[in-house]
């Protein structure tokens, strides 16, 4: 490997590493050969998938999403797709949005539902498909939950569930907003899928905040109620993403029939703090 490194090197006229008694490390020359060479192999990966689904001939659109997508949006747009095109057949893959779009631009996938903080998100074209509040989610038994309303300074005072930082969406970095508070609520459960998290909340482990339209599908043994001292401008969003180029006809007739969807439904993209 060494020699091979070595020789590549020669052949280019450059130093890719920088080789002193301290080790090896990679040169600037070297980080960016690093960078565009992976971006070369995974050019060329896709390219043999876009072939190879070329000749088999498939007419289907590859969707990932994360679990609130299916909160709302993405059920009644695939009810819409389902009826207006029955011949192109809809594959489902549920994945955590940094998974999306390094599948998406790996072309696994054609179209992600994910969060504003997914990975390489900047590669995909994006569009916004739900925008909504956020709410307090706690144990329907715990006596919060009579509360018409809760204020920040009386969820800190519980046990709390939120997701590892990374996985925060952008506007929501919960643990960000306690501290702008001058409050440290007790974290006791870190957990990266929202599903999981309500199902904690539902055993009495924790509160947490959640997007609003988690209300819609009644989790067990979860009250939802308002925040009165949250930021009104802090909002969860959903995004479609997808490739600037190599987008499937099957795919694009997905993508222009949720924009005709966005049309019809502008309470998708209105920030309510409740949902009905």
């Amino acid at each position: 490997l060494s020699q091979s490194i070595r020789r590549l090197e020669l052949d280019l006229g450059i130093e890719l590493f920088d080789r002193s008694r301290r080790g090896v490390e990679l040169t600037q020359a070297g980080r960016i050969f690093l960078q565009e060479a992976r971006r070369t192999l995974m050019q060329a990966d896709l390219a043999r998938k876009m072939a190879t689904r070329a000749v088999e001939g498939a007419v289907e659109v590859r969707i990932s999403f994360i679990g609130p997508a299916l909160y709302r949006v993405l059920p009644a747009l695939l009810v819409k797709f389902r009826e207006a095109h029955p011949d192109i057949n809809v594959r489902l893959f549920e994945e955590p949005s940094p998974v999306q779009t390094k599948g998406i631009l790996a072309g696994d996938f054609d179209i992600g539902f994910v969060t504003p903080v997914a990975e390489h998100i900047g590669s995909c074209e994006t569009l916004v498909v739900e925008r909504t509040g956020l709410v307090a989610a706690v144990p329907a038994d715990w006596p919060i939950a009579r509360e018409q309303s809760v204020s920040m300074k009386m969820l800190a005072e519980h046990p709390f569930i939120l997701p590892p930082p990374k996985y925060a969406s952008k506007g929501t970095d919960n643990l960000s907003i306690f501290k702008s508070l001058g409050l440290m609520p007790v974290v006791t459960q870190e957990v990266t899928q929202t599903n999981t998290m309500l199902s904690l909340v539902g055993v009495g482990l924790g509160c947490s905040i959640v997007m609003a339209t988690a209300a819609l599908i009644s989790p067990r043994n979860v009250k939802f109620l308002p925040i009165t001292d949250y930021q009104p401008y802090r909002r969860w969003e959903l995004l479609v993403a997808y490739p600037f180029e190599h987008l499937s006809g099957a795919a694009a007739t997905f993508i222009n029939l949720t924009k005709d969807a966005l049309s019809a439904h502008p309470e998708w993209l209105a920030p309510a703090a409740t949902v009905r």
